[in-house]
């Protein structure tokens, strides 16, 4: 009878260390959310996304204010829209997704998300390319943020110029035309700086004697992105110059970040 007792005694110790082995945190519940979902994007060959904390920073946040709430929701009161909240945080980027939801464990909020189309769509969307993910936990239940973005680099105005010199480069030199002089402006960029946005504001720019001037002013989050008017005008012209002044704007309505810039083609 004593050696039952004994056994008795050693198997309910086991059950306690599997349970408490059973038992993670919240930490671990968003990184396994977080490799989860890379395989399901492995599935259908779309990029993995990379761990972002500024993201996770703002995610958690959220979490914990829907919690304290007790509401479901991607705006709460008095709370910035969710782009706002993610710049908040220093995140840099020109579009985002979020996903919010509550359950009992990470699976049965992993697979909640992928079994609703607009949650799954955000989940698989190969354009993004950052996920933070923050999960709080309130008695038995847990309040989870994911949030995606298409993460940029960001740039000073220098480097701004000088990818956007590139980008205009590789352009003429892909439709075998010869290069155009670039010179970077000061008062362009001053006037970028100033949110002036008047293409005639970069007018004044223009070489005297030019026989011909053309001006663009506009907003762009990468180098890359020309707009297509800029990218025909380039390709339209034979030869010449142009000089080119960028800024970074403040964070639009929406919370994401863009570079004015202003430039003027002349020949």
């Amino acid at each position: 009878m004593k050696f039952v007792q004994i056994a008795l005694v050693i198997g309910l110790a086991l059950v306690g260390i599997v349970r408490a082995q059973e038992i993670i945190s919240t930490t671990q519940m968003e990184r396994q959310i977080f490799d989860w979902t890379n395989q399901e994007r492995a599935k259908i060959k779309a990029p993995p996304l990379k761990w972002n904390d500024r993201l996770a920073i703002a995610a958690r946040l959220h979490s914990d204010e829907m919690a304290q709430q007790k509401d479901l929701s991607h705006q709460l009161k008095d709370e910035p829209v969710f782009t706002e909240r993610l710049a908040a945080q220093g995140a840099h980027f020109n579009s985002a997704a979020e996903n919010v939801g509550y359950g009992d464990d990470a699976e049965s909020l992993h697979d909640g998300w992928m079994h609703s189309p607009p949650h799954r769509a955000n989940l698989l969307n190969p354009a993004y390319t950052d996920m933070g993910i923050g999960i709080v936990r309130v008695g038995d239940r847990l309040w989870a943020t994911e949030d995606f973005a298409t993460v940029l680099q960001k740039f000073s105005s220098e480097d701004f110029e000088k990818s956007l010199e590139q980008q205009i480069a590789s352009l003429r030199s892909g439709h075998g035309l010869p290069p155009l002089k670039a010179n970077a402006s000061l008062e362009l960029r001053r006037i970028a700086c100033s949110g002036n946005a008047s293409p005639s504001a970069a007018m004044g720019a223009a070489p005297r004697g030019a026989s011909q001037s053309y001006a663009f002013n506009f907003t762009a989050p990468s180098p890359e992105q020309l707009p297509t008017t800029l990218a025909n005008r380039v390709l339209e012209l034979s030869g010449g110059s142009y000089s080119l002044g960028a800024c970074p704007t403040q964070p639009n309505g929406q919370g994401m970040t863009t570079y004015r810039v202003l430039m003027v083609f002349a020949r």
